[in-house]
């Protein structure tokens, strides 16, 4: 089998594998005589139709799977190369037919890694930071525990900041309604019934007029708001311009947080108030242990990639970024950038997500080849535990997870990267001390 490389750019070589007219002739007869072993045709017991009969039967599937096999062996033969660190194949051509007696020539475009030179992760020393767990992490953990089970509940009384107010709104500039003006306006135009929290600020505040105007307010009022739109407002009909609010309240509820009492601690499972910050402390500890090994672990690979500046496969690059992508828009969504917003800004998430994916693939790539040189393995034990995890990350069963074969993959890939980051690391846990 004859193989030639040319290269491409720095990461991408053009691979011809020629694969001689014996070794594709070998490779049909093997192909037909499984064919003939399982072939049930009319007329012929399982097993005994004749091979012509066979090819005239199943030419296609036959030659499908001559062509697949070709396929499979010139790739064995291009990892096989010692010159090439392959990443991925990017492209294949072959022809669509097999000529009788002639050799078949495959091109492949590989993606792979460029040379460079494992850095000296033994001279990598990242500490275990010292943790602790002090008073006031208890009193916030249990804050945000009651907060989270707080109830809002319905009061006669006006609106105090904070509270929440169902509302009617209908607004108009000039005269006319927001919605005639930009039918696209929605919840900037009118809404028959929605809740304001009254005084708040920020991004997810349409109007913030309208939150500041409900202050005051108990079931049945009515006031007015005006508000001047920024000059930069993602609605352009709007920019600059005036609009007057008329608003009417027809709820006020209060929220009431919970007492530290028998109830409260029924309803989160433990007997008193010295079990529940027993259980906080413990909570508390393990998500600082938690952040610390992250922390740490992000120092070493930092450390480890310092200085190293080689050349990307930008299929790889290009991979990662697009799952980054997508996390990096859920979290500005999350923190209350709209869908039109996020249209704006694109550019900005994908630049963004790709060099976030430039630092992880060279991670990758440098722990990969750190692995390889440590001949380090998982055990079966380490791919069951990978696997799990995974499954409960992704609240997938376990039992459809191990279908997905290019997921599997994935996951024994990360653990293997994550076993040599352990290795760089000495693998020594972080240090905890009472406040």
């Amino acid at each position: 089998m004859d193989i030639k490389i040319q290269e491409t750019n720095p990461t991408r070589r053009s691979v011809t594998v020629t694969i001689p007219a014996a070794t594709v002739a070998a490779a049909d007869k093997e192909v037909v005589k499984g064919f003939c072993r399982e072939a049930a045709l009319p007329g012929f017991r399982p097993g005994k139709a004749p091979e012509a009969v066979v090819r005239q039967k199943y030419g296609k599937n036959i030659a499908d799977e001559v062509s697949q096999r070709l396929l499979s062996d010139g790739y064995k033969r291009i990892l096989e190369e010692k010159s090439l660190t392959v990443y991925t194949i990017a492209d294949v051509q072959k022809d669509d037919t097999i000529p009788a007696g002639a050799d078949v020539v495959i091109r492949y475009e590989v993606d792979v890694i460029p040379e460079f030179k494992t850095p000296d992760w033994k001279a990598v020393k990242v500490p275990a930071e010292t943790i602790s767990v002090a008073d006031a992490d208890v009193e916030e953990f249990i804050a945000k525990l009651r907060e989270q089970r707080s109830r809002y509940e319905q009061t006669e009384e006006v609106a105090a900041k904070g509270d929440y107010v169902r509302i009617a709104y209908a607004g108009t500039i000039g005269g006319k309604a927001i919605a005639d003006l930009d039918a696209e306006a929605k919840a900037y135009g009118s809404a028959e019934s929605t809740w304001e929290e009254a005084g708040a600020t920020g991004e997810i505040v349409a109007v913030p007029a309208i939150a500041q105007a409900v202050i005051g307010l108990k079931a049945g009022d009515a006031t007015k708001a005006t508000y001047t739109f920024p000059a930069t407002h993602e609605r352009e009909a709007l920019r600059g311009q005036t609009a007057e609010y008329a608003v009417t309240a027809s709820e006020v509820r209060r929220k009431t947080v919970p007492a530290l009492d028998e109830t409260f601690f029924k309803s989160i499972g433990v007997k008193d108030e010295a079990e529940l910050r027993e259980q906080v402390r413990k909570g508390v500890e393990g998500q600082k242990q938690q952040a610390a090994a992250t922390a740490r672990r992000e120092k070493a690979v930092e450390a480890l990639l310092a200085g190293l500046d080689f050349a990307l496969p930008d299929s790889a690059v290009d991979s990662v970024a697009s799952g980054l992508f997508y996390e990096y828009a859920q979290l500005r969504m999350r923190n209350g950038a709209k869908p039109e917003q996020l249209e704006t800004q694109r550019d900005e998430i994908l630049a963004e997500a790709r060099k976030a994916a430039t630092v992880k693939v060279r991670a990758q790539v440098v722990l990969g080849r750190i692995a390889k040189d440590e001949k380090l393995e998982l055990s079966r034990e380490e791919v069951g535990t990978a696997l799990m995890s995974a499954s409960y990350a992704s609240q997938t069963p376990p039992e459809k997870l191990v279908k997905d074969r290019a997921r599997v993959d994935e996951i024994r890939r990360d653990a293997l990267l994550n076993k040599a980051l352990d290795l760089v690391l000495g693998d020594s846990p972080a240090k905890v001390e009472k406040a």
